[in-house]
């Protein structure tokens, strides 16, 4: 696994990149970074060329402003513009909880460039607005309990609450977010965030519910049975309307599967990309 910086359009972004073949683009979530990501990339380097952005004032990314919009637009248009910058014009794309949600926006906005996708945890897309009002709310106060506090235990911590079992947090993970929240801005571009997401009428524009039967590529929805912040049962209720996809659900499994099962998940995700549409 390798890191760089790139410059996209004046904002310093950072990836974690490694492997060749096929682009496969890996999403984080709100709040997250690419280290989310650390037991995936190299495994999956093996088949693509892997390439997990920190998002657009996340991890080691600088900030964008909003101006008090809701952030969904800008994102995609960042990261549209860092897969120009990287000359990738045809991938696959993985995205988390937020970032499957960013995903989905991706692929509505440019359809064409995008061959199949895979939605893990994300109740950003599969959620009524009363749902994720809940949802939203659980994640910032666990996230503030760590950028209030910032420590290798607090961060720790942190993810371990949103696991089915705390103790498979990486240390590698925990470290680079504690390393992340020292990055000047980090603590109020999350809260932007946030907030903008949190703005029923700013977010309904960017609503994906509405619009999942216009999602026709082949599509992978991975979901634990535990998740936290996703509710397992929203998914199952809206995949008939998705027209190419398909539900795979992680037992003993919160809102990180990538990380929580990784052997489990490169399989399912290889499985998935290299089989024939």
């Amino acid at each position: 696994m390798r890191a760089r910086f790139v410059d996209v359009k004046g904002v310093r972004t950072r990836i974690l990149y490694e492997g060749k073949g096929p682009a496969l683009v890996l999403v984080h979530g709100l709040g997250g970074l690419a280290e989310h990501w650390i037991r995936n990339i190299d495994e999956l380097a093996s088949d693509f060329f892997v390439v997990a952005p920190d998002l657009a004032g996340h991890g080691f990314t600088e900030r964008i402003r909003f101006d008090g919009d809701a952030p969904h637009a800008k994102t995609v248009d960042h990261l549209l513009n860092l897969l120009d910058e990287l000359k990738i014009d045809q991938y696959y794309v993985c995205g988390s909880s937020y970032g499957a949600l960013i995903s989905s926006l991706l692929y509505l906005k440019a359809p064409r460039r995008m061959t199949k996708l895979i939605l893990c945890g994300t109740g950003s897309v599969f959620h009524s607005l009363e749902d994720q009002a809940k949802a939203l709310t659980g994640a910032y106060n666990n996230a503030m309990s760590a950028m209030r506090d910032p420590s290798l235990e607090t961060c720790r911590k942190r993810l371990g609450n949103i696991c089915f079992d705390p103790n498979v947090v990486p240390e590698a993970t925990a470290l680079a977010n504690l390393n992340s929240i020292a990055m000047p801005g980090v603590i109020e571009a999350y809260e932007e965030a946030i907030r903008g997401m949190m703005d029923v009428e700013k977010v309904r524009p960017h609503r994906v519910l509405e619009r999942l039967e216009e999602i026709r590529l082949p599509t992978l929805v991975i979901w634990g049975r535990e998740d936290p912040r996703g509710i397992y049962q929203r998914a199952v209720d809206n995949m008939p309307r998705l027209p190419n996809a398909r539900l795979v659900t992680f037992e003993k499994c919160g809102h990180l599967p990538f990380l929580e099962h990784p052997a489990k998940f490169n399989q399912e995700i290889r499985q998935f990309l290299l089989k024939a549409s």
